[in-house]
């Protein structure tokens, strides 16, 4: 009896943990001919759409420091989480801009790897995609560049998956988090339901 291994691809898309959630999403097709224009963009750009996502992730890097100054001493920690608050409207104001969603408009399975929802747009597969993507209500925002990997037309709509290509390291570990959070607040649902 022999057993069937996952090919390469399938284990790359298995790294992450998947969840549905309603989110802000705006996708765009890159045509082929912008397409290293595109990616330069996205690498060359000091981008700040990532400002909070990269400050939030100082932040968790230093959640055992934050504790230990909570419990020894909490008007310093107090005090701390205003000035973080204020970062965060600082970022957010630096930031400045509108093209995001500003409120859930998709249900889409998300993972740090990638995306998949139902749309009424079709999309070639391999071709490219400009994703803006808002996490809700922690208004957490990522700008994204991925692959169409599946793009199956199903009446009356498209069964779309993206696999991102080029996704800073801060924006993945902010979708992480988000799923965590999110997966943490679902179960304790449950169990208070049960």
């Amino acid at each position: 009896m022999t057993e069937d291994k996952p090919t390469t691809a399938e284990q790359e898309r298995r790294r992450f943990f998947r969840i549905d959630d309603e989110v802000g999403l705006a996708l765009t097709p890159v045509a082929a001919s912008d397409e290293e224009a595109a990616i330069a963009a996205h690498q060359g750009s000091t981008n700040r759409i990532g400002l909070l996502n990269e400050l939030r992730g100082m932040r968790y890097e230093h959640l055992p420091q934050q504790r230990s100054l909570e419990s020894k001493f909490p008007t310093v920690a107090s005090y701390i989480r205003i000035l973080e608050r204020q970062l965060d409207i600082l970022a957010q104001a630096i930031d400045g801009r509108d093209d995001f969603p500003s409120k859930p408009n998709t249900m889409a399975n998300i993972s740090a790897q990638g995306l998949s929802l139902m749309t009424d747009e079709v999309f070639a597969i391999d071709s490219m995609v400009s994703v803006k993507l808002a996490l809700f209500p922690d208004l957490c925002r990522i700008e994204a560049l991925g692959r169409v990997v599946r793009g199956e037309t199903t009446s009356p709509k498209a069964d779309v998956a993206i696999e991102f290509t080029h996704l800073r390291d801060a924006d993945r570990e902010a979708i992480i988090r988000h799923i965590y959070l999110l997966q943490r607040q679902r179960l304790q649902a449950r169990y208070e339901d049960e």
